[in-house]
């Protein structure tokens, strides 16, 4: 049995001994480099780009500016929904970092130089840089003129005004919120906020392109190849059939490196040039391609004084940046503003807002962290002022199978009781206090719980390919980004063949030749393509069947297959070899296909919310997860350490134990420099000023915790399969703020708790 097995990773051996391919070392004969001109401005109108000078330079082979962009033969607008980006600007710079031109030379260091060359004018706009004041009816513009809204969105072309800084409002009402709060005995209003960060995935953005007699072919380093084809073929205006996007293994992604980036300039420049075209982000550049969103949440809540959480009202800003990516869809995430628990009334305000800073992208947890930050810190304090145990008062609340969500569906079985029970044994919350004070270190615990859907609907396709030697292989355009998703690919394919995983082999995406998937993020990979998988091998495996009973003279129904052979049940001396079968069949190999549409709920219901309300399905499939910690604070330093963090998902059917666990300490660690230290640092102009790995703080070893453990809930007899790679990451932020915050005995409402933030509340606490 495959599935269920702790094996490795299949490719283990490549990755120790450097025989991974990625794009960054991907080199074509005659390659240019090319670098691209930023913007010093965060708002203006570019007057005048005069190329002459850069063009004469000996070694430069193209420039791109605006002026290459104008004509009938290219569309230079795209974008994942709302099509507001172009590959350099137009008419005007919207945040300090915007691409203005781009010079493809012999090499790195002549392309550099040209930049110098460029002669740019500009005429400085007034900029804004906070949410609500972008959404004041005074706000000066980031994009005037109507949205050009792709097909399918009626939604967004409802919401995402012209005239406005509104990229999209998603909203949901559900019962009486008035009613709600005078039926409510104690009512906490607070306001919350996390800053942007950035992904800082290890490989950082790369794309090649080469564009020859009317084929564009381009090797980068995405999480999302079909949308980067869709995107290139409506900016040159050629099918998709012209367009061959190949992805390599990443060296990491997290939501950074879903759409467009680099691979229009490098078309462009390839096109112009005649010769291929590659791009490499130095780091400082990775900060201005994308960054979680900055999000401001006001939360107010309305409870009983036996605990009973009665009505929640909700506003929450999320900072889009200069474009719109993915925010019209992320900001929907907003229907978890009031947490796991059962609020009969609910009124929520989603905003996503144009502004004068660097621009957002996906990032692990996709919305949800932002708005788990601010429902399980008020969860503490509602607790603490009612004088509850913040572990029971989750308990009261927290939902049931059947219980209506915020979205108003009924939820599944969540299996809270049981996350929330043995995460708190695991971390000891019973065992003695909750708050330790031993000289200047005090210790203290913390706890917090979440819900997290997934992209939906959703669609992954794949091919299937039983070859003559009996060996499979797997066509998909899943990217492996060291998640482990070919390992698990090739597990669910081996289960459900019968064979050993080493016979079977998992491509790399290549638009030519592996069909769709919507992209690999969401935590969606496993499930929607791991589904696919089985369908197509269950294609295969009705080949098989029907052409080995007519051999061995049996019925299908009394055939097994194991181990690369059909057998008669019972008579194992009575089989025959997977290539035999092949070869019987005459075709030389067994194709199979296999498509997954995720669009309904649990109970089949299709998964959509209504325009005004926000009722209806909010996803295909809901992940739980809680975690528990166990902070020391110094209070001489402020110092913060995580002595013990845990976290506790439920998973439904496990495919690989040892990669499972693995995802979630790694979520979970990828989360503690967001809670102590990470956060994007801007100055007066919008200009990031941490844009490096000397300033801008990520977890090293010595912030791991001591003890961090992982336990995966799966049930005796479950078969249905949960992604997990984001699910742990966004409860960790409350859990370790909750558990600071009760050490020191005061409330820190924004991210990150600094040292710094920790000796303020410190010495408020003194002088109160």
């Amino acid at each position: 049995m495959a599935v269920g097995q702790a094996i490795s990773m299949i490719d283990s051996q490549l990755r120790v001994s450097g025989g991974i391919d990625y794009t960054l070392n991907f080199e074509l004969p005659r390659m240019l480099h090319a670098r691209i001109l930023r913007s010093p401005y965060g708002h203006a109108r570019v007057l005048k780009v005069d190329t002459s000078r850069a063009e004469r330079l000996a070694g430069v082979a193209a420039v791109l500016s605006r002026d290459d962009l104008i004509g009938d033969r290219i569309d230079p607008y795209f974008g994942l929904i709302i099509q507001d980006q172009t590959p350099v600007a137009l008419d005007k710079v919207r945040f300090v970092g915007d691409a203005v031109a781009a010079v493809a030379a012999v090499d790195e260091d002549t392309a550099a130089e040209a930049l110098d060359l460029l002669d740019v004018e500009y005429e400085e706009l007034p900029a804004v840089f906070d949410p609500e004041q972008a959404l004041k009816p005074d706000a000066v513009l980031i994009h005037e003129g109507a949205r050009r809204i792709i097909p399918g969105r009626p939604d967004v072309a409802a919401r995402s005004l012209a005239g406005t800084n509104i990229v999209h409002l998603f909203k949901q009402r559900k019962g009486d919120i008035a009613r709600g709060f005078r039926e409510s005995d104690e009512i906490f209003d607070n306001t919350f906020s996390s800053p942007p960060v950035n992904h800082v995935a290890l490989e950082p953005h790369v794309a090649v392109a080469q564009v020859s007699d009317g084929q564009i072919t381009v090797w980068t380093c995405s999480q999302n190849p079909y949308v980067v084809q869709r995107q290139l073929a409506g900016i040159f205006k050629i099918p998709l059939a012209d367009v061959r996007v190949i992805v390599f293994t990443l060296g990491g992604g997290f939501g950074g490196k879903l759409n467009c980036k680099f691979e229009p300039v490098a078309a462009l420049l390839s096109k112009k040039a005649g010769r291929p075209v590659k791009i490499i982000a130095r780091r400082n550049e990775v900060f201005l391609l994308g960054v979680q969103h900055e999000c401001k949440v006001k939360l107010k809540t309305g409870v009983k004084r036996d605990g009973t959480l009665i009505a929640v009202e909700a506003c929450c800003y999320y900072n889009s940046g200069a474009y719109g990516d993915t925010t019209p869809n992320l900001i929907t995430r907003g229907y978890a503003a009031g947490g796991p628990y059962r609020v009969p009334n609910l009124y929520m305000d989603s905003y996503g807002v144009y502004t004068n800073t660097a621009p957002t992208a996906a990032f692990r947890g996709y919305g949800i962290t932002q708005v788990v930050w601010a429902h399980e810190s008020q969860m503490d304090i509602i607790a603490d002022a009612l004088g509850m145990d913040p572990l029971e008062f989750r308990l009261k609340n927290v939902l049931q199978k059947g219980d209506s969500f915020s979205t108003g569906e009924p939820m599944p079985e969540m299996h809270y009781n049981e996350l929330i029970a043995s995460a708190a044994e695991k971390i000891g919350w019973k065992d003695g206090p909750l708050v330790v004070r031993e000289g200047n270190k005090i210790r203290a615990k913390g706890i917090s719980a979440i819900v997290k859907g997934m992209a939906t609907p959703t669609t992954s396709t794949a091919s299937i390919k039983l070859n003559a030697d009996g060996s499979l292989n797997v066509l998909t355009s899943s990217v492996e980004m060291g998640q482990g998703a070919k390992t698990a690919l090739a597990q669910i394919a081996a289960e459900e063949i019968g064979l050993p995983v080493r016979r079977v082999r998992v491509s790399e995406p290549d638009t030519a030749f592996t069909p769709f998937d919507l992209m690999t993020a969401a935590s969606r990979a496993t499930f929607c393509m791991g589904t696919a998988i089985r369908r197509g091998v269950q294609q295969i495996k009705e080949q098989m069947l029907e052409a080995a009973a007519a051999q061995l003279e049996a019925a299908k129904e009394d055939l097994v297959l194991n181990d690369g052979r059909v057998m008669v049940r019972g008579v194992e001396r009575k089989s025959v070899s997977y290539a035999d079968i092949v070869r019987w069949t005459k075709a030389s190999n067994l194709l199979g296909h296999g498509t997954f549409v995720s669009g309904s709920g649990p109970d089949g219901s299709p998964v959509v919310m209504d325009f005004e309300t926000g009722q209806g399905y909010g996803s295909a499939e809901w992940h739980p997860a809680v975690v528990a910690c166990e902070v020391e604070v110094d209070t001489d330093t402020g110092k913060v350490r995580v002595t013990r963090l845990h976290g506790e998902l439920y998973v439904g059917k496990v495919i690989n134990p040892r990669l499972s666990q693995l995802q979630v300490e790694g979520a979970m660690t990828f989360a503690l420099g967001q809670v102590l230290f990470e956060e994007l640092a801007v100055d007066t102009n919008g200009a990031i000023t941490n844009p490096n790995l000397s300033d801008y703080m990520i977890p090293s070893f010595e912030d791991a915790p001591p003890q961090l453990t992982v336990h995966l809930l799966e049930p005796h007899g479950v078969t249905d399969v949960h992604g997990i790679g984001e699910t742990a990451l966004p409860p960790v932020r409350p859990a370790i703020g909750n558990a600071i915050c009760r050490a020191i005995g005061a409330r820190i409402l924004d991210l990150p708790l600094t040292p710094e933030k920790v000796l303020r509340a410190l010495e408020k606490q003194r002088q109160s």
